[in-house]
């Protein structure tokens, strides 16, 4: 891997590029554009936005470009670069918040700037925290403050930007309104139109050939994975689902070694899952899963506070897609987009009902896999030694039905979001969030839960194979696997083929090589928004099945931790050698991902508890009444012991809340001159003299 960064670096020497050299990088985003023929019969938006128009846009945005042909000549690549003086500008446009120099900071502070604020001096050490005073502090940028401007951290380009800045910055200045010195150009809008077919960021190799120097390696602990360095190259965004991953995967040990023993006594009880350690599996994932969802709360803030990002939320910039009229603000009376309320709350009605109208197309899909099911039970010669296939086969079908009800959906629930109008990313993929995943429970819980809670109760109408718990752990399992099988194959042969086969057809015929841009074109897409977000809605349904229905079938954390770990280095590899360069993004926090964990980690207790007190054979011998109660005391006591743990464990870290004191003082100090009340000042001339004289009556008018 060594020999390949010096490889990426000797490239670069050999290039002789000014502008690199005055800059510290080069070209950072590419556009294609199809060749026409004469013959071609453009649609109206191809004719508005021909490649000459969008050339002049980008040159009135203070954005620099090449164009060149493909091999085949049949497409037009145009690469696209910054100079550094107008990235500049928009950073201090956007307030964009960057490092600032530790070793610099504590060297002005101790200085002080005379005639406006006195040295300033904090201790090194401190019992409460770890950290320096000066580490992790960001402050916005801003352009023309010589003062200011060695104070921010460089890098190994020699600017105060890394390559994510760069990016963020470009993608802002291309999709900037015309009033705010940017492009205009709605990039996703002009791919749908087929105004031009590709749109991405380069690899920068140097870079990636040191991530991957780190990163890909297949024995590495999930809590090792070089989370700060992935951050850097791909944002925040990605930088925080891998925080979670290796996170998630890091507790799973601990559930995955208690699983296995508790696996093993069922298997010595004849397979059978009402073993006597059962109960106390479940008790144990419902603490399991609150502690893991109370530390991350305090990694997820330690690394908003590490990585610049808390507050990122309240200074977000709408998307580019959102809808309005132009008005001047009501707070700033600068000019903003306006959308009605009564508009907006009308939309999300119309996407409810949508949406109730899926959930009932997959309970009637539920309901019908069971009626098949019931059928093929009725045929004899349908068996496999003793065991009868019809109960199998039913659990194959639902899991296959699972993930077509799935890909169906995703689509209609982008539209809808699309429709709805959301004004930033962060509320556009939160709504997302939301209606997929009322979707996804009931169409990937639907079948399990009817299993559990309303077989054992029509046994004359639909029998359980067995016992009730039984059938729960095949089916359990059966789709724990299939959908294992199912999206592997989907995340890593389908990219991988597509990609294969799209690089064939546009370069047959062709007799030269392509060129490194033009092997990134064919390379598949790994989306900014929904690349994540499908990662997190995988996720979260496996911990669904991990924690919800545990009581049954043990074995899902390991098979879960087993996952996760090759769910790691896969995407990694996609990330690093399959896929485009994903669009960097900034992030505060998972968003809604994590309340959702918090209503599985609650529905996992209850649903636990009434396999424990219902389903299971564990009270057979109680009357309905003190059977209720166990459900009650079981779940009512887990509940209460859980809501005790999140209390003694605080959100954030003692050493996180005073870094970002730190941090507001000392950037009110460098960068708005705050100074300090003189406390001295305040008390002097503050007494008076003494009046000894008492006078015989009191005369003066109230």
């Amino acid at each position: 891997m060594a020999e390949r960064i010096r490889v990426a670096k000797e490239k670069r020497r050999v290039k002789n590029d000014n502008f690199r050299e005055e800059n510290g990088y080069s070209w950072d985003i590419v556009f294609v554009f199809e060749v026409y023929k004469e013959n071609d019969r453009l649609t109206a938006a191809q004719s508005k936005y021909s490649l000459k128009r969008l050339l002049r846009e980008l040159a009135d945005g203070g954005l620099q470009t090449r164009l060149f042909y493909s091999v085949q000549a049949d497409e037009v690549y145009c690469k696209v670069r910054v100079p550094l003086h107008r990235l500049e500008k928009e950073a201090d446009r956007v307030d964009m918040k960057l490092k600032l120099d530790p070793i610099k900071l504590k060297e002005l502070c101790k200085e002080g700037r005379p005639g406006l604020w006195p040295p300033v001096t904090i201790p090194d050490e401190c019992v409460e925290t770890p950290y320096s005073p000066y580490d992790y502090i960001y402050a916005k940028y801003e352009c023309g403050r010589p003062d200011v401007a060695d104070l921010y951290q460089r890098y190994e380009n020699g600017t105060v930007f890394r390559g994510v800045d760069r990016l963020k910055l470009i993608y802002g200045i291309i999709a900037a309104k015309k009033y705010e010195g940017g492009c205009n150009l709605d990039i996703y809008k002009l791919l749908q139109q087929k105004c031009m077919i590709g749109f991405f960021p380069l690899h920068d190799h140097v870079e990636l050939r040191t991530l991957e120097e780190k990163w890909l390696q297949f024995f590495q602990f999930p809590w090792n994975q070089p989370v700060d360095d992935i951050k850097n190259y791909m944002g925040e965004k990605i930088g925080l689902y891998f925080l979670w991953l290796g996170h998630y995967t890091s507790w799973l040990i601990v559930a995955a070694v208690v699983g296995f023993f508790a696996w093993i006594n069922v298997a010595t009880e004849g397979n059978d899952p009402n073993a006597a350690v059962m109960p106390y599996f479940a008790a144990f994932m419902g603490f399991w899963s609150t502690l893991f969802l109370e530390f991350w709360k305090r990694k997820e803030n330690l690394y908003a506070m590490k990585w610049g990002m808390e507050g990122f939320e309240e200074e977000e910039q709408p998307r580019p897609q959102f809808i309005g009229e132009k008005r001047p603000s009501p707070v700033t009376g600068k000019p903003y987009l306006y959308f009605p309320r009564n508009e907006e709350q009308q939309r999300l009605f119309q996407s409810s009902i949508v949406i109730s109208g899926f959930i009932c197309i997959v309970i009637g899909a539920v309901v019908a896999i069971f009626i098949i099911k019931l059928t093929l039970s009725q045929i004899k010669s349908l068996t496999l030694g003793e065991m009868q296939l019809g109960s199998t086969i039913a659990a194959i079908l639902n899991a296959i039905q699972i993930q077509v009800m799935n890909m169906i959906y995703g689509d209609i629930a982008i539209k809808l979001n699309d429709y709805e109008n959301h004004r930033t990313d962060t509320k556009y993929e939160d709504a997302l969030i939301s209606k997929t995943f009322v979707f996804q429970f009931v169409n990937s819980y639907a079948s399990l839960f009817y299993i559990a809670f309303v077989k054992p109760f029509i046994p004359t109408l639909d029998p359980c194979i067995d016992s009730c718990m039984q059938e729960l752990q095949t089916n359990l399992g059966t789709i724990f696997l299939t959908r294992l099988a199912i999206g592997n194959f989907t995340e890593v042969l389908v990219p991988y083929i597509q990609s294969y086969l799209k690089e064939r057809e546009g370069t047959k015929g062709a007799t030269a090589e392509l060129s490194e841009v033009e092997k990134t074109f064919y390379q598949p897409e790994y989306h900014v928004m929904l690349g994540t977000f499908d990662d997190f809605a995988e996720m979260m349904i496996q911990f669904g099945y991990t924690t919800m229905f545990v009581a049954a079938f043990p074995l899902a954390t390991v098979m879960s931790f087993v996952n996760n770990y090759i769910e790691i280095r896969v995407d990694a590899w996609k990330l690093c050698q399959v896929c485009r360069r994903a669009e960097p993004r900034s992030a505060e926090d998972i968003g809604t991902w994590h309340g959702i964990l918090e209503i599985m980690s609650l529905f996992a207790v209850i649903t636990n508890a009434a396999l424990v007190a219902f389903t299971g054979t564990y009270t057979d011998d109680y009357r309905w009444v003190v059977r209720v109660w166990i459900f009650i005391c079981f779940a009512g006591g887990i509940i209460t012991i859980n809501a005790l743990i999140a209390i003694a464990v605080p959100d954030v870290p003692p050493e996180v809340d005073i870094q970002l004191k730190r941090q507001e003082y000392l950037v009110g100090k460098v960068l708005d001159n705050i100074q300090d009340e003189d406390e001295e000042g305040l008390t002097q001339g503050l007494s008076t003299k003494v009046d000894y004289t008492v006078l015989e009556t009191d005369n003066d008018p109230l």
